[in-house]
């Protein structure tokens, strides 16, 4: 009997770990996306240089990184005052954002 209620408590634990941690991945994503979409570029910056170390802990680096790319990308033509680059850089950059949670997301795609 104590091994069922152990195998339970254990189950629990890793499934309530697995929807916050899905949970917070979406959250963030969408914070920083809302910005992003209403040109607060910096303030989006901070919010995800203030979200790494959770996202590091969450997420592959390879998708962190192509959005640290992308943000850095954003900036430089957002400095340039490159409007073109700036548009299409900030698509490619709310795409990669909207990407992140589906990622943490337990669907067939994901598991095989």
């Amino acid at each position: 009997m104590k091994r069922l209620l152990t195998a339970a408590v254990l189950c629990a634990v890793l499934i309530l770990g697995s929807v916050w941690s899905v949970k917070a991945v979406d959250n963030t994503a969408q914070a920083v996306a809302l910005d992003v979409e209403n040109d607060r570029l910096n303030e989006a910056r901070e919010t995800w240089d203030a979200a790494q170390t959770l996202l590091g802990a969450l997420l592959l680096h390879s998708e962190i990184d192509q959005a640290d790319r992308l943000f850095d990308r954003v900036l430089a033509a957002q400095q340039n005052g490159l409007t073109d680059e700036l548009a299409l850089d900030r698509a490619e950059l709310l795409a990669q954002l909207r990407h992140l949670p589906e990622v943490q997301r337990p669907t067939l795609k994901n598991l095989f």
